[in-house]
């Protein structure tokens, strides 16, 4: 028996060498990046833009395998149950922590994936509407409701980021809104492009061309100042509610996967984070590049977590 502890134990360490060694030359081959979203979208486009810059650094393609589907619970299952080698892991954003919160995943983010990464924060976050909407900013909007109470549709995705501040806005103003189910960020627009939605819940940068065109108006920023080149547009504060929401955006790999794989994206992903180049990309869809390390991002989850489960029974119903 106790030889057989020894070979064991034996194995056991030639194992873990022989997984430090693999760790030590990663990449070796292309990475997919799953994105638990339609293309089109601000997270497909965010993640494109963050790996033309990463795939530099590894020297290996980062190929995209977009998975969309159950408010990105879908990808975060196929990422989550992946082998932990460092050859499949998952873009997405603070969406997940509203799943987990409405009991759409049994697990969390910092406890079910080993966290390498936050190179994206976006302060765009904004309710847009028609550009004959008779109201032109957040105030107006709520006296509107007010006034007309479960007339104006406001399109969401069950479950998803802009779900989460429809909720805090009603909460603040006590607005009846008629929250409607549209869908993905790309379907949300159409249907407002189309009048089949009066308001819906996205980010300034893929309401810009529209705007542009005089097809719709911005009515309020979810941030604690302007936005950077479009500072005609006014936050939420500016109306009376002081909420702010920033949209994170992560990098995660299946739990088990090495810490030397970890290291190496991280360092990999600080070099892209300040480059100069990518700052531009970034500014230009009115995101900001970001870097964290492994933990601060951790920390910085877990606290806006604790930020999300103040709404929990407006989310819930429970």
């Amino acid at each position: 028996m106790e030889r057989i502890g020894k070979f064991a134990t034996l194995m056991a360490i030639a194992a873990l060498a022989g997984s430090a060694a693999l760790a030590g030359n990663w990449p070796e081959r292309p990475v997919e990046i799953v994105v638990p979203t339609s293309p089109g979208g601000d997270t497909d486009t965010n993640c494109r833009i963050f790996l033309k810059y990463l795939e530099k650094e590894l020297g290996q393609p980062m190929v995209v395998v977009n998975m969309s589907g159950s408010a990105g619970t879908i990808g975060l299952n196929n990422v989550k149950n992946s082998a932990p080698n460092g050859y499949r892991a998952l873009f997405y954003h603070s969406g997940a922590l509203i799943a987990n919160i409405m009991e759409m995943m049994d697990y969390s983010i910092t406890e079910g994936f080993e966290v390498a990464g936050m190179p994206v924060i976006d302060k765009s976050n904004c309710f847009a509407s028609n550009i004959k909407a008779p109201y032109n900013n957040i105030k107006e909007l709520v006296d509107y409701v007010k006034a007309h109470p479960g007339d104006v549709s406001f399109g969401t995705e069950s479950g998803s980021f802009t779900h989460l501040h429809i909720l805090a806005l009603a909460a603040a103003s006590g607005a009846e809104f008629n929250i409607v189910d549209a869908g993905t960020a790309a379907e949300k627009t159409t249907a407002l492009l189309g009048g089949r939605i009066d308001v819906i819940g996205t980010q300034y940068g893929l309401m810009k061309g529209f705007i542009d065109k005089k097809e719709f108006k911005c009515l309020g920023i979810l941030s604690d100042q302007r936005l950077a080149g479009a500072e005609d547009v006014s936050t939420f504060a500016d109306s009376g509610y002081n909420l702010v929401f920033d949209k994170f955006f992560y990098m995660i790999f299946p739990k088990g996967t090495p810490r030397a794989i970890i290291d190496t994206f991280n360092a990999a992903s600080k070099k892209v984070a300040e480059n100069p180049a990518y700052i531009a990309d970034c500014k230009k869809n009115f995101v900001n590049a970001s870097y964290m390390t492994p933990e601060a991002a951790v920390k910085y989850i877990d606290e806006q977590f604790a930020l999300y489960k103040k709404y929990e029974k407006a989310l819930t119903g429970n």
